[in-house]
């Protein structure tokens, strides 16, 4: 029997040729075939899903051990989906997770069919691993996010300018809300900026390739967000596998940036400007470049140095002489190699010929991976040396100072206690003494150590006057005969018997303007010094006019001043003869007053020969009338210091201490009746009860002090002398007391003489 199979063969052939597309295709898918029998619970792969199978072969695992390979979190879902299939076909594909080979698949299945084979259901379908396809779609995902939640602002238009994509960024600047449709919005509507809109309207005319990218910058893209100040956009051309054309659109916001570089150049002029003025010149050099210059500011300390043309990349030896070159390239070369900074002092010359003391140091900075550099820095330290030169000074005098004040302390506490041992000592024989001879000489050793105890307490004053740049001083028409012959008076009886006091009499209508206690004081102080140490012989003291000054001398045949004590005499603590009163301080005194008069004064001396002090003063001339007035001031009866008897005259004292008052008494109460005030209140009201011819008025008291009762009785009679008695005895306190109502100021302590010449002007 003979049958034609070929149409069979060639169907057959066909069948084979479209299994194996199938095969290849199910390859590609990673696609295989299940079979699950509900009665064995046993499942059945075969194919390429390469999950169980991966080949023709048929492969079976149980449900129970099937599920313990997949997810936990996907077995109750899978054990559901797998069991409704026991009475109908669901064609929604199911998705889980399944672990196998240490690697983690995603798994999607479907039933299509389902067959009863002996007695039992089977049911057929297909299972994919779609693990890359879940990959590429979680890729896509996360693209999708990262556009969307860009900084910068991603959009895309077709060929007819409509928005086929937008991302939040760029819904926020154009006011889209998120779900609003962007199919249906066009491009030209949404560009407001006349730039923009010409930019896009002429883009897709620009491309010729699709990798071309259109690149511009924008300012003020967005007129309702003001704080954007401009925009860098790029947009290129993407083709569709339909042939059309899509333009995506980049733009990043550069107002950050704009204001990070308006920042930066403003700093930049601000640290140029400071580099420029700062006094520190200031290099770099690049030690990778032949150690050529970065940068240098405009400042120059040597002449050498002055450089007048650009210097950057120029190195030493484009700049300097060849010495100079050589001297900066060793120094360079030496950091470079030890890496440690170069510190000294060197001595300059400017350009003008001044000397200055230059600070140098070079150190090392690093500059990333590239070679380090080099600062140099110089800034001029003359000043400073100056000052360091003169705090050492200053320290070392100071040293000096403080053991001269020790010394000071040491003789102080020798010259106070001598003059007091003789005048308590003396004052108590004084009273047990009956002989008037013998108690007048007695009177006189007290009253000598007085006065030697009131000018130690003077010059002590005066020092703190010094010290604390408060000397003040009155200046008033002085005839300077009549002041001399004032100093001879008070200064001749001092003397001892082998020694005479010499005025030599110059111009006797010679005078200066000037204040006389000051020079009284200079000139006595000499003077005392004088007759300390000339034990024969004379001193001569005198003035004469030279030129435009007067000089005044002091000239003794003493035992003069050692050389070495000559440079120091006017240093304050110091004395010529430790064994001789005084505190050193007198000459200081002399020197600081003469000085503020506007003078100089200076020493020659020779050991055992004698000492001749100089002092000098301007000479401004004054009115006649004012020297003569000086002179009959200065030229009264200074001797008539007896008072007649008249008890009758009320004199008011206002004084707190009883025992000034008991003074005050001794020295007056014989020839004036006297009434005791003890407080300023009491001098008011004293005075309207006794109406006294004179009132000597204390200035510190309890209660009121006495410049307030002063007022208060100036108010009541404007006529009544008032005398005011104050151990206050500065200048500003006798203006005090003048300025408010009093006649006169009389020092403490009180000298009787000077109290009766006093009262004598006024009564």
């Amino acid at each position: 029997q003979y049958r034609d199979i070929t149409d069979r063969s060639k169907t057959k052939l066909e069948m084979i040729k479209l299994n194996n597309k199938l095969q290849e295709i199910e390859k590609v898918a990673k696609i295989g075939q299940f079979y699950f029998n509900d009665k064995t619970k046993n499942f059945t792969y075969k194919g390429f899903s390469g999950v169980l199978c991966n080949n023709k072969d048929y492969k079976s695992i149980h449900l129970d051990d099937y599920l313990k390979i997949i997810h936990e979190d996907d077995r109750m879902e899978f054990n559901i989906w797998i069991n409704s299939h026991k009475r109908k076909i669901n064609d929604t594909p199911f998705e889980y997770r399944i672990l196998c080979e240490g690697k983690m698949h995603f798994i999607r299945v479907k039933a299509f069919g389902k067959n009863i084979i002996d007695n039992n259901w089977v049911t057929e379908g297909y299972c994919q691993n779609i693990t890359e396809l879940r990959k590429l779609d979680e890729n896509l995902e996360n693209l999708t996010k990262a556009v969307d939640y860009a900084s910068e602002d991603i959009f895309a238009i077709n060929e007819e300018q409509e928005l086929i994509f937008a991302n939040e960024q760029f819904r926020k600047h154009h006011q889209i809300e998120n779900n609003a449709d962007i199919s249906t919005v066009s491009i030209n509507n949404l560009l407001v900026n006349e730039n923009i809109k010409t930019k896009w309207l002429n883009l897709s005319n620009e491309f010729t390739s699709l990798t071309d990218i259109i690149k511009y910058v924008t300012d003020k893209p967005f007129p309702k967000s003001e704080n954007i100040l401009a925009y860098d956009f790029f947009s290129y051309l993407v083709r569709g596998a339909d042939g059309k054309k899509t333009i995506w659109t980049f733009g990043r916001d550069l107002s950050e940036r704009i204001i990070h570089e308006a920042r930066i150049k403003e700093l930049n002029q601000i640290m140029t400007t400071v580099l420029e003025n700062i006094p520190i010149a200031i290099s770099v050099k690049d030690t990778g470049n032949e150690f050529r210059y970065l940068y240098r500011n405009g400042i120059y300390y040597d002449k050498n140095e002055k450089i007048t043309h650009h210097i950057v990349g120029k190195t030493d030896f484009d700049l300097f002489p060849n010495d100079l070159a050589i001297t900066y390239r060793n120094e360079d070369l030496r950091l470079l190699n030890d890496n440690e900074k170069i510190s000294y002092a060197t001595d300059s010359v400017d350009i003008n010929g001044k000397k200055h003391i230059i600070n140098k140091l070079k150190l090392l900075v690093e500059n990333g991976d590239n070679p380090p550099l080099i600062i140099a820095l110089r800034w001029d330290v003359t000043d400073m040396k100056k000052m360091e030169l003169e705090l050492i000074k200053a320290k070392d005098k100071a040293e000096v100072s403080d053991k001269l004040k020790s010394a000071f302390l040491a003789n102080m506490s020798h010259e106070i206690r001598t003059p007091l041992n003789a005048i308590v000592g003396f004052s108590r024989v004084i009273a047990d003494t009956e002989d008037a001879k013998e108690r007048l000489g007695y009177y006189n050793i007290v009253e000598a150590n007085n006065s030697r105890l009131l000018q130690l307490i003077n010059e002590i004053l005066d020092l703190s006057r010094i010290e604390s740049g408060m000397m003040e001083f009155t200046e008033t028409p002085i005839n300077l005969n009549s002041m001399c012959l004032e100093i001879y008076d008070a200064h001749r009886f001092r003397c001892t018997n082998n020694v005479s006091l010499i005025f030599d009499e110059s111009d006797t209508h010679l005078q200066i303007t000037s204040d006389k206690n000051k020079l009284i004081q200079v000139f006595s102080n000499i003077i005392g010094n004088a007759t300390k140490f000339t034990h024969e012989g004379n001193i001569r003291f005198g003035y004469r006019l030279k030129n435009d000054e007067v000089e005044f001398y002091v000239k003794d045949t003493g035992t003069g001043i050692s050389p070495e004590k000559v440079g120091k005499i006017f240093e304050r603590f110091t004395k010529l003869d430790n064994f001789a009163q005084g505190t050193g301080l007198g000459l200081s005194i002399c020197k600081s007053i003469v000085e503020k008069l506007g003078g100089k004064i200076s020493v020659k001396s020779k050991l055992g020969q004698g000492t001749t002090f100089t002092f000098t003063h301007p000479y401004v001339t004054q009115k006649e009338e004012q020297a003569s007035d000086e002179t009959e001031l200065n030229t009264k009866d200074t001797n008539q210091t007896s008072f007649p008897s008249n008890e009758g005259q009320v004199i008011l004292v206002a004084e707190d201490n009883e025992s000034n008052f008991k003074l005050v008494n001794v020295m007056i109460g014989k020839a004036f009746k006297l009434v005791h005030a003890h407080d300023g209140v009491e001098a008011v009201t004293m005075f309207e009860q006794y109406q006294p011819e004179l009132i000597l008025m204390d200035i510190k008291m309890p209660n009121m002090n006495g410049l307030d009762a002063v007022r208060i009785i100036r108010e009541i009679s404007p006529d009544i002398p008032i005398i005011a008695l104050s151990a206050y005895a500065y200048e500003e306190d006798r203006k005090a007391a003048l300025d408010c109502g009093c006649n006169e100021f009389i020092a403490k302590p009180i000298s009787q003489t000077i109290l009766l010449q006093t009262l004598k002007k006024y009564l």
